[in-house]
């Protein structure tokens, strides 16, 4: 009499063996081992939920490349892998939001402008984590939330760095809406936050651009654009133009001085 086949355990239910589980690395006791909505099952039939995918451009190749190394900054870890940190995030994601924003400001900080930044972001952890279950249909429907979110962290990313400049330049610990409140009542205190902000800037470094970007989260922009419905061109216009009035401004100190200078040696004469 033949035996009857024994049958495969499955202690999770999701249409996986536990040695199939076991074999692939997810959990036999999780129907979704990184609790992101979509069951083991599903997310092997398109490759190992804790690996994600391969960079499917040279382009993407290297912005995963230089999202990994503002990464290791961040985490102070000089040698850890991409799978390393995106295995570390899987099933955080509020802990991936987080270090997609840290990367986003390093990135910033190290003159990188909004549009690089962004596509950095796209290799980030949370769009990674979102996308690798995704076929490419389904990807490319799901390209407007990606983009609102990425757009979204690099604004959130700017707004830090500009509240960081205004704690320096005020002498004062400064929230972004408390900073708003109390400079969006008088567009001179405004204009004039944004020139304090934006020779702090300049003076560490940062490039014209960088800092004319910067401005955009500044509270007098924020409230012409917000409030007033102006054009963002205009703003745009209004932030170049602010950035080289204080770039002028700089530019005839030293020559003042020099000028100072020369007429005390004349008076010694």
């Amino acid at each position: 009499m033949a035996r009857p086949k024994k049958q495969s355990v499955d202690r999770d239910g999701d249409g996986l063996s536990d040695q199939e589980e076991l074999l692939a690395g997810t959990n036999p006791d999780s129907s979704d081992t990184d609790r992101d909505g979509v069951d083991d099952a599903t997310e092997l039939s398109i490759g190992n939920p804790n690996i994600p995918r391969e960079p499917e451009t040279e382009k993407a190749r290297q912005m995963r490349e230089q999202y990994l190394s503002f990464a290791r900054a961040v985490l102070g870890n000089s040698m850890l892998t991409y799978t390393e940190v995106y295995q570390r995030y899987l099933g955080n994601a509020a802990g991936a939001r987080s270090l997609d924003l840290s990367v986003a400001i390093a990135a910033l900080k190290a003159g990188y402008d909004l549009k690089i930044t962004i596509q950095l972001l796209a290799q980030g952890l949370v769009t990674q984590v979102q996308a690798r279950t995704l076929t490419p249909e389904a990807k490319k429907a799901a390209l407007p939330n990606i983009l609102k979110y990425t757009q979204s962290t690099v604004d959130q990313a700017q707004r830090q760095r500009y509240v960081e400049y205004a704690n320096a330049v005020t002498g004062r610990q400064w929230s972004y809406p408390d900073l708003y409140r109390e400079y969006v009542g008088s567009d001179l205190a405004g204009i004039q936050l944004d020139q304090k902000i934006a020779a702090a800037a300049l003076n560490a470094g940062e490039t014209a651009q960088s800092v004319t970007e910067l401005l955009h989260q500044g509270p007098y922009s924020q409230f012409q654009v917000g409030v007033k419905q102006v054009n963002p061109a205009t703003i745009q216009q209004y932030g170049r133009g602010t950035v080289a009035q204080v770039q002028d401004i700089q530019a005839l100190k030293p020559q003042q001085v020099e000028r100072t200078r020369q007429r005390s040696k004349d008076l010694e004469r």
